[in-house]
């Protein structure tokens, strides 16, 4: 509805997991990095961590399209809740071996032979469980198992397990030890810096036909940041309301009282106000941002930066962006040479 009024092709905040909309934040191409990396050298199981929103799923789309005629054979596993005898029904299947069989014992001497097969033909099987922290522990067994699938030099199937935090906590159980120490590495996603979140609000509406991102000022990033804490689907729904509410207003540009009123509409709290305070003033000057300096940090309050006009300046320099954006073109030439 909005689009033809702000002069955009597609819709720039939708909350589908598009690839195409990922933005390669320092933290987003470490992860992706990671990723890549344990899986072309077959050392068994990656961890994705990060929080509800961060964009866990949009990572592990991209890392699957980069990997696409690259000789990969995926199995996805999205829904965590399934018993032990429906997990090997959709590992088998995703993965292409056939079995006529019910047993266990005869699923996985299957399964050991196509991936063998699959080894020799220079392909890569993975699976990706995505939801981890919600596996029971004997999914979580039988993952563990299948890391028992290897030659004398490296594992024969890949898998990626992306959760929330818990499932780092659901990993340190004594009982869970013998699958942690077959970690081979631990890749996190945090909630945005205030920093991160003008490039993304720019990368977002870039892919969306705008290319100079005039509608969020830096005040107005400053404010979305305080009503989205940096979560990435938390700020898609509130700058999609946003865009609904200024073109229902006719307002070329997105302002405060605009936010606010969304922010409304979706029922978020500004970080920065109490309970007990009145209706929030759009704040033409702020002193004060909240950053999300890691996962396992507090909030800590830093003064910004000022232009010349005494303006916040939360502005990523366009050199870093357009550079870390050029990465997934380079992970796709890496892949091409990495056999």
């Amino acid at each position: 509805m909005y689009l033809e009024f702000y002069r955009l092709k597609d819709h720039p905040f939708s909350l589908t997991p598009d690839p195409d909309y990922l933005c390669l934040t320092a933290q987003h191409r470490e992860a992706l990095s990671g990723l890549v990396y344990c899986t072309r050298t077959r050392l068994g199981l990656t961890v994705l961590l990060g929080e509800a929103g961060t964009g866990k799923t949009t990572v592990l789309r991209t890392f699957t399209g980069l990997f696409e005629g690259k000789n990969l054979v995926l199995a996805r596993c999205t829904n965590p809740t399934m018993n032990r005898e429906e997990f090997y029904d959709l590992l088998l299947t995703e993965l292409g071996v056939e079995c006529a069989s019910s047993l266990k014992s005869r699923q996985l001497r299957a399964l050991e032979e196509a991936l063998i097969r699959y080894r020799g033909e220079g392909r890569s099987a993975v699976l990706i469980v995505d939801e981890a922290q919600k596996l029971p522990l004997d999914l979580l067994e039988e993952i563990r198992l299948l890391l028992n699938l290897e030659t004398p030099r490296e594992k024969l199937l890949q898998i990626v397990m992306a959760g929330q935090p818990e499932l780092g906590a659901v990993l340190s159980r004594p009982e869970l030890r013998q699958l942690k120490q077959r970690v081979s590495a631990i890749c996190r996603l945090a909630p945005l810096a205030v920093e991160e979140l003008g490039e993304y609000l720019q990368h977002r509406l870039g892919k969306a036909g705008l290319p100079e991102q005039k509608l969020f000022s830096d005040d107005i990033i400053v404010l979305i940041y305080r009503y989205t804490q940096g979560i990435p689907r938390v700020v898609n729904s509130l700058c999609e309301a946003a865009l609904q509410t200024g073109f229902a207003l006719q307002s070329p540009l997105i302002t405060p009282s605009i936010v606010h009123e969304a922010a409304r509409d979706l029922e978020l709290s500004d970080a920065d106000k109490t309970p007990a305070q009145e209706e929030p003033v759009p704040d033409d000057n702020p002193k004060v941002i909240q950053m999300a300096v890691s996962p396992e940090a507090k909030l800590i309050h830093v003064l910004p930066k000022n232009d010349v006009n005494g303006q916040a300046d939360t502005r990523v320099p366009f050199e870093s962006y357009v550079s870390r954006q050029r990465s997934l073109g380079f992970f796709g030439q890496l892949l091409d040479r990495w056999k």
